[in-house]
């Protein structure tokens, strides 16, 4: 039995082992076409992936919270004008030549005027003459002053002579009366009474002659006033013309100035059209060549058209850094000193003044220079390549990618700052954009990112 028992073990081994090579053998042949299907498939997909169109993503960018804007600009001088002659004649001389630094009122040019000269003789003769007139008429009107002074006097005094002789004509008359009565009362004679008649007679005659002259002293007056009156305008008429003749003096005197040609600030000569004998005409139209131009340049100045999308960031005060190619790693501080406040109907743009300090003389009107503005940017806005924007019939639009798929996103646009443009509506900050989306791109088209 144990005999037997071995035997029956040892081929329940053999059992064992056989079917277990057995199975060894039939798993692969089970497994293996599991395992090339699935190798099929992902080759499939993989063909499809590589089929769908490449794109490059993008991160988007804050935009920051100031951004530089470069704007070309000439350089001028902060003052510059044109010399014009106030007078006609010929240079005598010149005193300065282009490039010459010149001080407030220095003498520049001195001209030679026959004609003024000749009005300014003229107008101190006529002074001459009208201060003698006024004279003679200020005497005369004294004159007349102390004729009517005794004319008063005579008619006051034959006003007296003629109360006294009223009084006397009165007490004849009274006596006359009275005597008559004694006549007829046979108390005096006749010849008495006739005598008393006589004497009023006599007195009455006298009033009369009193009150004649009293009326032609009172002509005389009147002659004497009216007199004075005329001497009194003829005083003024002469005051009249004297004045005129010195106003006129005073031009000749004032235009004889103008032989001297003065600087009216500091500057510097940059034109000359004169040289000594030159015949010049007084005049400033465009008929009339200037004799010199004056620039004065210790400060310059900038003007500069600023933008839309960055004049909300000019200031009067604002500080700005001016650059030129002539002076490379060199950087003038300007500042703006005014704007036009409104804005070009035309081009969109703000008329800004920036006045540069030129101590060195470094800078020369003329000059083309760099302007650089610091403006703050648009709040929650993102720069986008400007590669990036779609521009469609709809309006402005980015390419996103999203779960593997092209979605299609209106934006709101902000400034155009060349190659990037601001976007300052339509996104929030974590989409993937599209860099370079091409037109084939629509909505929901399935797209594989490139490698970066």
């Amino acid at each position: 039995m144990t005999a037997d028992f071995i035997r029956s073990k040892s081929g329940i081994v053999k059992l064992i082992g056989a079917s277990g090579l057995l199975m060894a053998l039939a798993l692969p042949i089970g497994v293996y076409p599991r395992v090339m299907n699935s190798a099929e498939l992902d080759s499939a997909h993989e063909k499809v992936v590589a089929q769908l169109p490449e794109v490059t993503a993008i991160k988007l960018e804050k935009a920051p919270a100031t951004r530089q804007v470069s704007l070309p600009g000439n350089i001028e001088a902060i003052l510059e004008t044109g010399i014009y002659a106030r007078a006609n004649g010929y240079v005598r001389n010149r005193s300065v030549d282009i490039g010459d630094r010149v001080k407030a009122g220095q003498l520049l040019a001195e001209i030679e005027t026959p004609e003024v000269d000749e009005s300014a003789k003229e107008a101190k003769a006529m002074v001459l003459t009208n201060v003698a007139a006024r004279a003679q008429a200020e005497a005369s009107l004294n004159k007349a002053k102390a004729d009517l002074i005794t004319a008063e006097a005579d008619l006051a005094q034959a006003k007296a002579n003629l109360i006294e002789m009223q009084s006397a004509e009165k007490f004849a008359a009274i006596s006359t009366n009275r005597w008559s009565v004694l006549v007829k009362q046979g108390a005096v004679s006749s010849q008495d009474a006739d005598e008393k008649e006589t004497n009023y007679k006599t007195a009455r005659a006298a009033t009369n002659a009193g009150e004649e002259k009293v009326r032609s002293a009172v002509s005389q007056v009147e002659a004497a006033k009216a007199l004075v009156r005329a001497q009194v305008a003829s005083l003024a008429a002469g005051d009249a013309n004297v004045e005129a003749a010195r106003a006129r003096e005073g031009v000749a005197n004032s235009n004889q100035k103008f032989q001297k040609v003065l600087a009216p600030f500091a500057g510097v000569i940059t034109e000359r059209n004169i040289d000594q004998g030159s015949l010049i005409s007084s005049g400033s139209d465009s008929s009339h060549q200037t004799l010199y131009r004056l620039a004065r340049i210790d400060t310059v100045r900038v003007f500069v058209d600023v933008p839309q999308y960055a004049a909300r960031g000019i200031h009067t005060g604002q500080s700005v850094q001016v650059t030129l190619k002539e002076f490379p790693g060199k950087i003038f501080s300007g500042e703006v000193k005014r704007t036009s406040v409104a804005l070009d109907a035309t081009a969109r743009t703000l008329k800004t003044e920036i006045h540069i300090p030129n101590g060195q003389m470094m800078l020369a009107p003329g000059m083309y220079a760099d302007v650089a503005f610091s403006v703050p940017s648009s709040v929650n806005a993102f720069v986008i390549p400007a590669t990036a924007l779609i521009s469609r019939a709809e309006g402005p639009q980015v390419a996103l990618v999203a779960d593997g798929a092209i979605r299609i996103q209106p934006v709101q646009l902000g400034d155009d700052l060349g190659k990037q443009i601001e976007v300052v509506g339509g996104l929030k900050g974590t989409e993937k954009l599209v860099a370079n989306p091409s037109d084939s791109l629509q909505e929901g088209t399935k797209v594989r990112l490139a490698m970066q």
